[in-house]
């Protein structure tokens, strides 16, 4: 086990109240999914610091968590103001990508999701 722990990160998502290095506080998520009643923030949610200005977070989980179409926010995730999110107000749920892992859109603020189609039985694919 421990060596597998060696090989691994886990990134922890992001909660409303979670910090970031500058000082500045999730105050705005865009979700209905909770962790222990605090929401969880996405790709798009708004962190506002004390002098009033905001920022928005640019990337997130990529497709490893999505929510509504939109990457879950993740400790390191970054803002639109060049800030970065420190700490989260939740220990028990994140990723855990393993050493050589390559997820599509971590931390990648371009990443989008893959246009779905219509498959022949109704549903959809990516």
């Amino acid at each position: 086990m421990q060596e597998q722990q060696k090989n691994e990160t886990t990134y922890l998502f992001v909660t409303i109240g979670s910090r970031t290095r500058r000082g500045g506080r999730v105050t705005r998520v865009t979700t209905q999914v909770e962790t222990n009643g605090q929401g969880l923030a996405r790709v798009g949610d708004v962190v506002t610091y004390d002098d009033g200005s905001a920022a928005t977070i640019i990337d997130g989980a990529g497709c490893a968590a999505l929510c509504e179409d939109k990457p879950l926010a993740l400790v390191g995730s970054r803002l639109s103001n060049g800030d970065t999110i420190t700490e989260t107000m939740q220990d028990e749920w994140g990723i855990t990508v393993r050493h050589g892992e390559q997820i599509p859109g971590l931390f990648d603020p371009s990443y989008t999701m893959p246009p779905t189609v219509a498959t022949h039985e109704g549903g959809t694919d990516a």
